[in-house]
C-alpha cells in the first residue's frame, strides 16, 4: 500500500521514539494491564492487547486474555500483525469479520489465534510518533458500536499518556546523564605561588591549559607565565600590597581573569584564591578554568531559556488540547501545572502553587457512592510516593456531577529522587452513565419478557431500575378503577437503611396532583423534583417523612395506554443530583414500553376472546340446521359470499365455502324471483327483511327455504347478515307438534324426578362418607391424645387431623345443603336474644383478626330479639364472620352492626376487603362460586359456605343480601323476623 511521508514502519524517529520508551523489553506495565483489563471487561471482548509495532516484530506491551505460548512470548511476526495497517495508516482501524477484509482476510492470525473482529486505536507520541495500537480482539464476527469505539479512544488516551510520561522520564535521565559527563570531565588547572610570585604548584590540567610543562613552569614568576602584559604592573602592585599587609582581598573570591597561553593566546579565566599561611609562608592557591566556553555557553543557555519557555508554552497548548485532565505539583506538594481539562473539573479557575495540605478543601471530590468526601486524593497520594491505577471520583460543581477515573505516579529521577507528582484524570461520565442506563434497560427487558401481566411487569421493572441506579426508593403506583385516586401497589428499598417510614408494602392512596405520583397523573409526563421545594401544581407533598429520611430528588414518569395514564413509576434518592435528560429519557422510554406491554396483553387478550368467540359460534352454528351466511352486495352483481356456516347442505343440497360459494340468486326457483328481487329491495333499504322461497339444490331436491336478514353499513360497503333455515316438512312437524310437545313435558317431568333421584343419592352418599370421616377423626383424635406418640407422627397425625376436619367440614356443608333442598332440614325457631349471639360470634373469631392485625368493630343495639333457630343462626352468622376475616388484608377493618328496621332485626357484616367483581355478585350464592379474584389472590375455599348461608337464612323466611362495601371490600345484610306476640298473648 502507499505510506505518505512519516508513517513507514521503518521510520527512524518513530524507532527512536519506540526504543525511549523502553516497553520493547520492559516487562509487564500496572497502567497498561488495568487498562486491557477495563476494556476487556467493559467491552465483553476475550482479547485486549497494548502492541509496539517493531521493525520485524510487533510487541505485546500489556495483554489481556492471551493463552499458551503467545501469553509467554508476548510478540509476533509482522505477518500475523494487524495493528502495522494502524500504523501505517496512522488511523484506527476497525474490523467486523477479518476473513471478509479485502487486507486482513489472508493474514494468518485468522487461523493461528482466531482473530476475527479487531478494533484498534493508534497509540502517538506527544510529537505525533505512532508507536503501535490499543486494541480489542473477538474470536467471532462482531459488529463494533460508537459507543464500543468512543470507549477505546477514551482509553487509548489513558494509554498515550503512560508512554508520553515514560518519554518524559527517558528524556530527563539523558540530560542528567550529559549533565554529570560535562561535570565529571571538567578539571580545574591548579597554580600555588607564593607572595613573589613565584610557582611552587603546576597540575597536569595546568599543562593542558596554558601549553608549559610543569618542569618548564615551576620556579618562574607566575606573571611571565599567564598575565598578559598590559595586566602585569597591576598584579605585580596587588602582590606587593600583600606582602606588606599580609591581607589579600581578593582571598575566597572568583574572579574573572584575562590570561595568556605559551602560545600567546589570550582568553577568559575564571580564578579560584585563597591565601593562606602556611607554616612557610604565605602561599597564594589558584584554581584557573577557562571559561571562554562557558562564556560561549552562557549565550547560548540564554538561547536555550527562551526556546525552552517557548517549548513550554507550546507543551502547555497541547496539554490544554487534550480532554484528559493532568496535573503535577513539585517536590514541595504545591501545583506547578493544571491543564484546561483539570480546571474545567472544578469548575473554576484554580490557582498554581496550592500546597497538598489545602487541595482536599477546595475540591468537592467525593468517593464513588456521591455521599462521603473524598480525603485521600490521587494527587496527594502520588505525591506521598504511592502509585495509584484506576481510582474512581466523583467531582461536583454548581450544575453537574462528574465522575473519573484517576490514574497518578510520583516523578522520580534515575537516582530515585522525588520532583513531584502527576495525576491523569479521565472523565467516564459518559460511560457510566452508558453503562449504568444500558444496565437498567437490560433489565428492564428482562423483566418484561418474563411477566404475565401489567402489574407484575411494573413491579419487577421499577426493582430493576432501582438496583440498576442504585436509588434508595423505587415504587409503583396504579389508578384505581374509578380513575379517581392512584394507589402504592409496591415498593423496593436499596441499601441497609431504615425507610420504613416513608416507603412500605402498606397501601397508600393519593388523588391527582398529590405528592410526585399524583403530580405526575396530573401532568401527564415525566417530573423531576428537587424536594427542597413544592412545585406550583403540587396539592400536597404527601408523605412528611420525605424530608425526615432525607430525600433529596424524586423522579416519576406515567405508564401510558396512549394519552391515558394506568399506572406512574417513581424513584428517589438521597443524592443531590441535577437534572439528568438522559435518565429522564430511559424511564420515560420504560414507562412506554409498560404502556405497549399493557395495551400488546390486552390486544392479545382481545384476539384469544375474538378466537374463542368464533370457535364457539361455529360450534354453537354447527349443532343447529339453519345456514348462517354474510354477503357483501355489489352493485349490479350478485352478491358476493364473505361467511357461510358450515351447514349450507340443508339449504343447497352440497357444501358451501367462501372459496366455492353459492347465494340464493343463484339457486332461487324460477317461479320465486320477484319475492327474492322483494326481499333483495328492503334489504338494499336499510330494513329488516324476511322472506320464505323455495331453492333447487345441487342434489334435485326443491327446498322451501325461510331466510330472517338484516343489512349493516361499514363504511361506503353494504353488508347483509342472514339465516335460511330448511322448512320444507314444516306442515308435516305441525302435525307432529302437538305430539311432540306432550312427549317434551313428559320428559321434563322424568328429568325432574331424576334431579330428585339425584339430590336424594347425593345426599345418601355424603351421609355414608360421613360415618368414616367421623372414624377417622376420632381414631386422630385417641392417637394425638397419646403422650408416646412424638417426632414425625404427631406431625403426621397432625396434619390427618387438620385435613378430617376440613374433610368433615365440607360434609356437612354438602349435606346440609341436600337437606335444604329435599325440605329434610330441622330449623327450630324460637325467640332468641340476637345481641348476646353476635357478642359471642365476634369474641370467636377475635383470635384469628388478631393474627392479621384486623381491627373488628361491632355496633349491636341492646335489647335486639330474633326468631330463628340458634344453632343456625349461629352457622350462618360465623360462614359470613370467617369469610370477613379471611378475604380481608393484612392491618384492614370487620364491622359487624345489628339493629331495629321494622318489625325485623337487620345484622350487616361488612370488611375492606378484596371485595367481589360486580359482574359475579348475581353468582354469589350458588353452588361451588369463587369470585375470580379470590381464586387469583391464591386464598382457599371450598365455595359452599355462602350457599349453605343463603338456604339456612331462607328456611328462616330471611332475606341475605350482597353488595359493596362503602370503603371497598364487601357488605352483607340478614334481615331477620322480630319475634311478635300472637292474640292469645303468645311469642311468635
Amino acid at each position: 500500500m502507499l505510506t505518505s511521508p512519516g508513517t513507514s514502519l521503518q521510520s527512524s524517529g518513530r524507532l527512536r521514539a519506540l526504543r525511549a520508551t523502553g516497553l520493547l523489553e520492559a516487562g509487564r506495565v500496572d497502567a497498561f494491564d488495568r487498562l486491557t483489563k477495563l476494556a476487556a471487561r467493559i467491552l465483553a471482548a476475550p482479547t485486549a492487547l497494548v502492541s509496539l509495532v517493531d521493525t520485524e516484530r510487533q510487541r505485546f506491551a500489556s495483554s489481556y486474555g492471551l493463552s499458551g505460548e503467545l501469553a509467554v512470548t508476548r510478540q509476533t511476526p509482522l505477518s500475523h500483525s494487524y495493528c502495522k495497517y494502524v500504523v501505517e495508516d496512522r488511523a484506527a482501524l476497525v474490523v467486523d469479520d477479518a476473513r471478509l477484509d479485502e487486507r486482513l482476510r489472508d493474514n494468518p492470525a485468522i487461523a493461528d489465534y482466531q482473530a476475527v473482529a479487531y478494533a484498534g486505536i493508534p497509540l502517538r507520541t506527544p510529537d505525533g510518533h505512532v508507536l503501535g495500537s490499543f486494541c480489542v480482539l473477538d474470536s467471532e464476527p462482531r459488529v463494533w458500536t460508537k459507543d464500543d469505539l468512543a470507549l477505546l479512544r477514551d482509553l487509548a488516551e489513558a494509554a498515550e499518556t503512560e508512554v508520553a510520561l515514560r518519554l518524559s522520564q527517558a528524556d530527563h535521565s539523558i540530560s542528567s546523564s550529559r549533565m554529570a559527563a560535562v561535570v565529571n570531565g571538567t578539571h580545574d588547572a591548579y597554580i600555588s605561588t607564593g607572595l613573589d610570585g613565584i610557582v611552587t604548584a603546576w597540575n597536569a590540567a595546568a599543562e593542558r591549559l596554558f601549553g608549559y610543562a610543569a618542569a618548564e613552569a615551576l620556579g618562574r614568576n607566575i606573571a611571565e607565565l599567564i598575565i598578559p602584559e598590559r595586566f602585569r604592573e597591576q598584579h605585580l602592585a596587588g602582590m606587593r600590597r600583600v606582602r606588606a599587609g599580609g591581607v589579600s582581598n581578593l582571598s575566597g573570591q572568583h574572579l574573572q581573569i584575562a590570561a595568556i597561553t605559551s602560545s600567546g593566546r589570550e582568553f577568559p579565566a575564571e580564578m579560584t584564591l585563597q591565601v593562606v599561611e602556611e607554616p612557610g609562608g604565605t602561599v597564594c592557591h589558584a584554581f584557573l578554568t577557562d571559561i571562554t566556553g562557558r562564556l560561549v555557553a552562557a549565550a547560548e543557555m540564554e538561547q536555550q531559556r527562551q526556546k525552552a519557555d517557548e517549548e513550554h508554552a507550546f507543551l502547555q497548548a497541547v496539554l490544554d488540547s487534550v480532554d484528559v485532565g493532568i496535573a503535577a505539583c513539585d517536590a514541595k506538594g504545591n501545583l506547578t501545572f493544571i491543564n484546561r481539562a483539570a480546571r474545567e473539573v472544578t469548575g473554576r479557575e484554580t490557582s498554581p502553587n496550592t500546597h497538598a495540605d489545602e487541595w482536599t478543601e477546595l475540591y468537592n471530590v467525593y468517593e464513588p457512592d456521591g455521599r462521603t468526601r473524598m480525603t485521600d486524593l490521587p494527587l496527594r497520594r502520588a505525591y506521598e510516593g504511592e502509585s495509584v491505577r484506576g481510582r474512581h471520583m466523583l467531582v461536583k460543581t454548581e450544575d453537574s456531577w462528574r465522575r473519573f477515573v484517576a490514574n497518578g505516579s510520583p516523578i522520580e529521577t534515575s537516582d530515585h529522587r522525588r520532583l513531584g507528582a502527576v495525576v491523569a484524570l479521565h472523565d467516564i461520565t459518559e460511560a457510566h452513565r452508558a453503562e449504568q442506563l444500558r444496565r437498567a434497560r437490560h433489565a428492564v427487558a428482562q423483566v418484561l419478557s418474563d411477566a404475565t401481566n401489567a402489574k407484575d411487569a411494573s413491579i419487577g421493572a421499577v426493582v430493576a431500575i432501582t438496583k440498576a441506579l442504585g436509588w434508595a426508593v423505587g415504587e409503583y403506583w396504579q389508578l384505581t378503577e374509578d380513575r379517581r385516586t392512584i394507589v402504592r401497589h409496591s415498593s423496593y428499598t436499596t441499601g441497609d437503611r431504615d425507610l420504613s417510614a416513608f416507603s412500605s408494602d402498606v397501601p397508600l392512596t393519593f388523588e391527582r396532583g398529590e405528592g410526585l405520583p399524583g403530580l405526575v397523573w396530573a401532568r401527564t409526563g415525566e417530573v423531576w423534583w428537587n424536594t427542597g421545594e413544592m412545585p406550583s401544581d403540587m396539592k400536597d407533598v404527601g408523605r412528611d417523612a420525605l424530608h425526615e429520611v432525607g430525600i433529596r430528588v424524586a423522579v416519576g414518569v406515567p405508564v401510558l395506554s396512549g394519552r391515558r395514564v394506568l399506572g406512574v413509576l417513581a424513584f428517589y434518592t438521597d443524592q443531590d443530583l441535577p437534572h439528568d435528560p438522559d435518565l429522564v429519557g430511559m424511564l420515560d422510554a420504560v414507562g412506554a414500553h409498560l404502556g405497549r406491554f399493557v395495551e400488546r396483553r390486552w390486544a392479545e387478550d382481545m384476539s384469544l376472546m375474538l378466537a374463542d368467540a368464533r370457535r364457539n359460534f361455529d360450534r354453537i352454528v354447527e349443532q343447529v340446521n339453519d345456514y348462517v351466511w354474510t354477503v357483501e352486495a355489489v352493485a349490479g352483481a350478485e352478491a358476493r359470499l364473505v361467511y357461510g356456516s358450515p351447514n349450507g347442505r340443508a339449504v343447497f343440497g352440497r357444501e358451501v365455502t367462501v372459496e366455492d360459494p353459492v347465494t340464493l340468486g343463484e339457486r332461487v326457483h324460477p317461479d320465486d324471483v320477484a319475492i327474492l328481487d322483494d326481499f333483495k329491495g328492503k334489504l338494499a333499504a336499510g330494513e329488516h327483511a324476511e322472506v320464505e322461497c323455495r331453492v333447487v339444490g345441487f342434489d334435485g331436491v326443491v327446498r322451501w327455504v325461510w331466510t330472517r336478514a338484516v343489512a349493516r353499513r361499514e363504511g361506503d360497503k353494504l353488508f347483509v347478515d342472514g339465516l335460511s333455515t330448511d322448512v320444507t316438512e314444516r306442515h308435516e312437524l305441525s302435525d307432529r307438534r302437538e305430539r311432540l310437545l306432550e312427549q317434551e313435558r313428559d320428559q321434563v317431568e322424568q328429568l325432574r324426578q331424576l334431579d330428585r333421584m339425584k339430590d336424594e343419592l347425593s345426599a345418601l352418599v355424603i351421609h355414608e362418607l360421613r360415618n368414616p370421616v367421623g372414624v377417622i377423626k376420632a381414631y386422630t383424635e385417641i392417637l394425638l391424645d397419646s403422650p408416646e406418640l412424638a417426632g414425625a407422627e404427631r406431625k403426621h397425625a397432625t396434619v390427618v387431623d387438620r385435613t378430617t376436619r376440613h374433610l368433615q367440614d365440607l360434609v356437612d356443608d354438602l349435606l346440609d345443603l341436600a337437606r335444604l333442598d329435599a325440605g329434610h332440614i330441622s330449623i327450630n325457631p324460637c325467640p332468641m336474644p340476637a345481641g348476646t349471639m353476635l357478642h359471642d360470634v365476634v369474641d370467636a373469631h377475635q383470635p384469628s383478626a388478631a393474627a392479621k392485625n384486623l381491627t373488628v368493630h361491632a355496633s349491636i343495639k341492646p335489647g335486639l330479639s330474633v326468631y330463628a333457630d340458634p344453632q343456625r343462626l349461629r352457622q350462618a352468622l360465623d360462614n359470613l364472620l370467617s369469610n370477613a376475616v379471611k378475604y380481608t388484608p393484612e392491618g384492614g377493618t370487620v364491622s359487624v352492626t345489628a339493629e331495629h328496621d321494622g318489625d325485623a332485626v337487620v345484622v350487616t357484616i361488612s370488611d375492606n376487603g378484596i371485595g367481589i367483581p360486580a359482574e359475579q355478585y348475581p353468582h354469589l350464592f350458588s353452588r361451588f362460586f369463587r369470585a375470580s379474584n379470590a381464586t387469583q389472590a391464591g386464598i382457599k375455599g371450598t365455595g359452599l359456605g355462602l350457599a349453605v348461608t343463603k338456604a339456612i337464612i331462607d328456611a328462616h323466611e330471611g332475606t341475605l343480601t350482597a353488595r359493596p362495601a362503602p370503603t371497598g371490600g364487601t357488605e352483607f345484610t340478614i334481615t331477620l323476623p322480630a319475634p311478635r306476640l300472637d292474640f292469645a298473648g303468645r311469642q311468635r
